[in-house]
């Protein structure tokens, strides 16, 4: 396709006030050799759609059970770049496609890519994988969550002191319940209770004071030895200590205090 930002917005523009589905209109889909030459001597370099047949869309959601798109509806949609750098949607599939992923565990904002995945596979003749679409976590506001919400990346919290082990518990608990009021479960136990069955269609809610009492629990019951090598760069950070001044007997004080 070489249609420019302004013919494509044009096209759709055209197509709303006839009171159409606004979609790639594919008018570079049958251009001639000339044609083509033509618009490269402009200057135009192409992209590469794939064309989606007007065909009913269905995969079986682990979650949400049978999902069907009308392709009838979707556009015609770009899976290379004119820099020869492929889309997400392309890129992903041969992704997990070469590595021989069998289920595919996302959001549900990405439910929308999920017909156009499964035509790139069947266009390459590869196995479609099981999808299943967990409802996004929320910020105590109930907005998408981002940074405003807290920390946002593990080694962030990382930093702040959070024990790695009460995160995962934590947001393994988000969207998901073991069925009973226990929270407290190690990676094993999580492992061993965690089914999609039991997991929540509706948005879960980030709170950062759940959070912190998840990491008071670990830090209550963590062995001495290990919190108190857990603490030590920080307290190295904030000058209390010195590394390099730290005999035996004042690590065994500190371990104390």
């Amino acid at each position: 396709c070489y249609c420019t930002r302004e013919e494509l917005a044009e096209s759709r523009e055209k197509q709303a006030r006839e009171g159409k589905n606004p979609k790639y209109d594919r008018h570079c889909l049958n251009l001639s050799e000339e044609e083509k030459k033509r618009y490269e001597a402009e200057g135009r370099e192409p992209v590469i759609r794939l064309k989606i047949p007007a065909k009913e869309i269905t995969f079986d959601d682990l979650l949400r059970g049978e999902v069907t798109f009308d392709g009838g509806l979707l556009s015609d949609f770009v899976i290379m770049k004119s820099d020869g750098i492929p889309t997400y949607n392309y890129a992903v599939v041969i992704d997990d496609a070469l590595m021989k992923i069998t289920d595919v565990m996302r959001g549900d904002d990405h439910i929308s890519n999920t017909p156009k995945q499964i035509l790139i596979y069947e266009s390459l003749g590869f196995t479609i994988p099981k999808f299943a679409h967990i409802p996004m976590i929320m910020g105590q506001d109930h907005t998408r969550l981002s940074k405003r919400h807290g920390a946002t990346s593990v080694m962030e919290y990382k930093r702040m002191g959070y024990i790695p082990e009460a995160v995962v518990n934590y947001i393994a608990h988000l969207g998901w319940s073991s069925g009973d009021e226990r929270e407290i479960f190690t990676k094993e136990e999580l492992i061993k209770e965690f089914s999609l069955d039991k997991i929540s269609k509706h948005a879960a809610v980030f709170s950062m004071e759940k959070l912190n009492w998840f990491n008071s629990e670990y830090l209550k019951n963590m062995p001495i030895d290990s919190l108190t090598k857990m603490l030590l760069p920080f307290l190295e950070e904030n000058n209390y200590i010195k590394k390099e001044d730290l005999s035996p007997a004042k690590l065994k004080w500190l371990k104390k205090w």
